[in-house]
């Protein structure tokens, strides 16, 4: 059975690319500093330790948000697609390119709503993507990073879609219950 385009990045591939390809992504990766799901890389004579993950918003499902509780030394995310909004910069391995913190992958990079319909609501092309899994997820991290576009297409919104997705983003500024996700953390 052939995946569909969203849901054939695993975490193993992105691994594996991300060693294949490091001139063409202008990454190199330091050899003896894997640690679970995390590495340490060179980009520009700037060293990161990123976290491999196959989707950018597993981020925010692994409690990665959550850096008060959770004291760990991340400072940037590669992941198979970038699907998100995050306050670290991502390497994207579909596009093969860097998003700047805080930033989507929308062209224009905004979520602000351009055309309303008669009853106020949002009528342009994000909202038919907002209704998709991938839509949703650009929706609430850009709404966990505060960006005000966000907020703005949040109340085109009806009222109960807007209390479930508030309820949402709120599950996820909390730390989520089980093991956490392997990477290196602070010694203190």
């Amino acid at each position: 059975m052939l995946e569909r385009r969203y849901s054939h990045y695993k975490q193993e591939d992105v691994w594996a690319t991300l060693y294949q390809l490091q001139s063409a992504l202008g990454v190199q990766v330091h050899d003896g500093t894997v640690h679970g799901n995390s590495v340490s890389l060179s980009r520009g004579g700037v060293v990161y330790q990123a976290v491999i993950l196959a989707r950018s918003s597993y981020w925010y499902a692994n409690s990665l948000n959550c850096v008060e509780r959770w004291q760990h030394q991340i400072t940037c995310v590669v992941a198979g697609t970038h699907d998100s909004c995050l306050e670290v910069p991502v390497l994207a391995i579909d596009t093969m390119h860097w998003y700047e913190p805080k930033t989507i992958r929308l062209k224009g990079d905004t979520l602000q709503p351009f055309k309303l319909d008669a009853a106020g609501r949002a009528a342009d092309r994000f909202e038919q993507w907002r209704k998709t899994q991938y839509g949703h997820n650009i929706l609430l991290g850009a709404l966990m990073c505060g960006r005000p576009d966000a907020f703005e297409r949040l109340h085109t919104l009806p009222p109960s879609t807007q209390r479930r997705i508030h309820a949402k983003v709120k599950r996820l500024h909390l730390r989520r219950p089980g093991r956490p996700l392997a990477v290196l953390e602070d010694k203190k």
